[in-house]
């Protein structure tokens, strides 16, 4: 079940209503970021992850937000190790 709090949270950072129930919704069920797998969704999820980790303390690392923001950030750097990665090396 979603928290209203954390709902709310990421709305107040930014994050577009449009997004925020998806994002929650897989977060709710999965304890993360979903996988990136396309490049829209790489500008999408670098967007958000810019928005919320604006939005943090420095020192929270353990909050909802900022466990989403970690995992998000881990995602958007898989997404860079694939396709970085020159062609002859994968």
């Amino acid at each position: 079940m979603i928290d209203r709090e954390l709902r709310d949270r990421f709305v107040a950072a930014g994050v577009p209503e449009t997004q925020v129930d998806p994002i929650l919704s897989y977060f709710d069920l999965y304890g993360g970021a979903a996988e990136i797998t396309s490049e829209e969704e790489y500008r999408n999820a670098a967007a958000i992850y810019l928005t919320l980790d604006g939005y943090l303390a420095p020192d929270d690392a353990h909050s909802a937000v900022a466990r989403y923001v970690i995992h998000l950030g881990v995602r958007l750097a898989e997404w860079d190790g694939k396709h970085t990665v020159p062609s002859v090396l994968r």
